[in-house]
């Protein structure tokens, strides 16, 4: 063989065997890909799979905590009817005692909302003060009813961190801004409390400590002599109307806050 025919046959078995080298690590690289699109698609379905079962949860988490709110915003509308009446009964109590008293502001009422305008305060509690419906009058004037919203539901989604499973970002600031604004009914019925609290005090000196006070002959001659007692009933008046403007707020918004939550539960 010539020198020219040994290089070309060098270089055919050389090529031979490159062919070989490629044609095994073709296969094993083809091999290795076909592995590696098989788990990354095994993790990405499982990924897949792992989201939709997290969000079915949350999306039932969140109807269960939404379902929830729709209870306790009922309790609420019915202790805000409650609470209602018995601060238009207080105010009403102490306009009809400070006629009685005659005291020269019992006419000046605090005008708060439509509803504290249209009733007419001149109309006394009772007809006739003696020493029969005095007693009655005064616990009226005394008795306070404040307004505590059920929240559980709403403490345990803050204290969970749960709040974020209300999907819709409007209904879950309607929720914020609801319990938000019955803090101040809160409050509310501590400031009255100190009113009645200072009545209290100024009735002591009459004795009138029960609620039938038939054992006094003449209760209005007492009355009229209390020092400080028609700013005192003056002052537990305004606080109590102003309570019934707060209080038709909350209902106002509980009312538009269950209607939201309704209409969101009904599009699911």
């Amino acid at each position: 063989m010539t020198q020219s025919g040994h290089w070309i046959s060098l270089k055919l078995k050389d090529a031979t065997i490159l062919n070989k080298t490629f044609k095994k690590y073709f296969k094993f690289g083809r091999n290795f890909a076909g592995e590696f699109v098989v788990i990354v698609l095994g993790v990405l379905a499982a990924l897949a799979v792992e989201s939709w079962s997290e969000d079915r949860n949350e999306r039932t988490l969140e109807e269960d905590y939404l379902s929830r709110l729709i209870v306790d915003l009922g309790r609420d509308l019915q202790q805000i009817g409650q609470a209602r009446w018995a601060s238009f009964a207080q105010a009403r109590a102490t306009t009809t005692l400070l006629f009685a008293i005659d005291d020269p502001l019992a006419g000046e009422i605090p005008d708060f909302t439509e509803s504290i305008k249209s009733i007419d305060f001149t109309v006394p509690a009772t007809e006739v003060i003696d020493n029969t419906t005095m007693g009655g009058l005064v616990w009226m004037a005394k008795r306070s009813r404040s307004f505590s919203p059920s929240q559980a539901t709403y403490d345990e989604m803050l204290a969970t961190g749960r709040l974020l499973v209300i999907d819709d970002e409007r209904l879950r600031t309607a929720v914020i801004n609801y319990y938000s604004l019955t803090d101040g009914l809160s409050e509310m019925g501590e400031w009255i409390y100190e009113a009645t609290t200072k009545l209290e005090e100024v009735l002591r000196p009459t004795g009138f400590n029960a609620f039938d006070y038939g054992y006094v002959d003449e209760p209005l001659p007492l009355l009229r002599d209390l020092n400080d007692l028609g700013i005192v009933l003056r002052d537990v008046r305004r606080r109590s109307l102003r309570q019934v403007s707060l209080l038709e707020q909350v209902e106002k918004e509980a009312k538009n806050l269950t209607n939201s939550i309704d209409e969101y539960l009904a599009a699911r």
